[in-house]
């Protein structure tokens, strides 16, 4: 039993092994960083969402997105006359490291598995000399080891074949400075969150992935879609977006038009078969029932939207999509509910047929080609399946909220109806998006129902 454990163990170290190296020609990589302006010029985190192999991690603010076809290290060589030793390599239980500091700094050491998620980090003071380390506690994989300052920086990898995962633990072993015997230097600080410091962080991609970038800076969420071809900096502008009842909503920017990335949830929830008075919202979940928390916004009828205001429409193409004086609502200060122009040119800006969508309030159809596909949500258990065609390239994260009547939920995951404040024979114009096609609908509805709202910024 004995030995068809340690062939076993070989086995998988050779496959390890071997893959990390068969891959490693194949690999490009892009690195992506971060800026931000408006109201904030600090970025807490960013949410990366790969929305074409359903992953996401989440990084710092500071820190830098490296987007690799293939997770991994390169070829595994040590070196004794390198920057960096690492010894045993592969190792079971730990692995001793050595570098050398050329001056006195304060280091981070991070460790990271192939998903680019960093599994232990440390920082120390650390003087001039050679530095030993001692890492214990990883399990059966290959990782990647970084050690920065401000003076220098080195990186390596690192083999484990232990099948039995501990608790990831780095600690400083000694220091060997100028030729003296080694001596212990203090730890300034053990964390797997440092702020303000700057880690690379990978995550696996491919040609022609669609990324969701999500930058967060306090209150404030914008969203910034790339298929990346190239090294670049992402610059996200945060803007307030805050309704009257406090709920802060995620923006994106589709062409020259600002737009809420969530469904409008302000309002006071009631059962739907309640009347819906002035600043209420019906709610419901994916299954049709009751649902107070409002997992995909509110429900509204077209008054109680508008909040009293009369119906305004555009006249063409930008800038002429907006009304003259466009109406609030619900929606927050400094946003307002768009007119059948605007939601048009957003469907002109959404996808490859521009052309299927005339700016006039007689074409009543199904237009388009991706475009609704382009604007749904993916990746998520909202949509019914198959939910055809869905990449969510703009970064509108349609939800499929489905609508009221009559006090009766409907159309729950497989629709979504977005209100305008374009009215037309005592009914308002409505864009919708079904979980089966890729095109988008428009046409006008009683104003009775109860749809959903995006807003778009003034």
């Amino acid at each position: 039993m004995r030995s068809l454990n340690h062939n076993t163990m070989k086995s998988k170290l050779f496959v390890l092994i071997f893959g990390i190296i068969a891959f490693f020609n194949q690999a490009q990589d892009y690195q992506i960083s971060f800026t931000a302006t408006g109201a904030e010029t600090d970025i807490d985190s960013v949410k990366v969402e790969n929305l074409t192999q359903c992953t996401s991690i989440s990084i710092l603010g500071d820190d830098i997105l490296n987007l690799v076809n293939e997770l991994g290290i390169g070829n595994v060589v040590e070196s004794r006359n390198s920057a960096l030793s690492i010894f045993p390599n592969p190792f079971i239980n730990f692995c001793n490291i050595e570098f050398e500091t050329p001056v006195s700094v304060n280091a981070i050491i991070e460790i990271s598995d192939m998903t680019g998620k960093i599994v232990t980090r440390i920082q120390n003071d650390l003087q001039k000399g050679k530095n030993s380390f001692r890492l214990s506690g990883l399990s059966i994989g290959v990782y990647l080891i970084q050690i920065k300052s401000e003076s220098f920086t080195c990186s390596g990898k690192i083999i484990c074949t232990s099948e039995e995962a501990g608790i990831p633990e780095i600690k400083l072993q000694s220091t060997k400075i100028d030729g003296s015997e080694s001596q212990k230097i203090k730890t300034v600080k053990n964390s797997n969150n440092l702020k303000n410091t700057t880690s690379v962080v990978q995550m696996q991609y491919n040609s022609g992935d669609i990324i969701k970038l999500t930058g967060i800076s306090g209150i404030y969420r914008t969203v910034f879609m790339i298929v990346p071809t190239s090294s670049q900096t992402v610059n996200f502008t945060f803007i307030p977006c805050t309704d009257s009842d406090g709920n802060n909503y995620t923006i994106v920017q589709i062409g020259n038009q600002w737009w809420m990335a969530e469904n409008l949830n302000a309002g006071t929830y009631v059962p739907v078969t309640s009347p819906q008075v002035s600043g209420t919202k019906f709610c419901m979940d994916v299954y049709g029932q009751a649902d107070p928390d409002c997992p995909m916004g509110g429900l509204y009828e077209w008054s109680n939207l508008m909040q009293g205001s009369a119906p305004c429409n555009g006249s063409g193409a930008p800038p002429n999509d907006k009304c003259s004086t466009p109406v609030k609502g619900l929606c927050p200060n400094g946003w307002h509910i768009p007119s059948h122009y605007e939601w048009t040119t957003l469907e002109r800006n959404a996808g490859s047929n521009p052309s299927a969508f005339p700016y006039n309030e007689s074409t009543i159809s199904l237009l388009g080609t991706d475009e609704g596909g382009n604007l749904k949500e993916t990746c998520t258990s909202f949509w019914w399946a198959p939910n055809t065609g869905a990449t969510n390239l703009t970064g509108f994260s349609a939800l499929p909220g489905g609508d009221t009547w009559n006090g009766v939920f409907e159309d729950f995951g497989q629709s979504a109806y977005f209100w305008t404040t374009t009215e037309t024979f005592f009914m308002s114009w409505v864009h919708a998006l079904n979980y089966s096609l890729t095109v988008v609908g428009r046409s006008s509805y009683a104003v009775e129902s109860g749809f959903s709202c995006r807003c778009v910024k003034d």
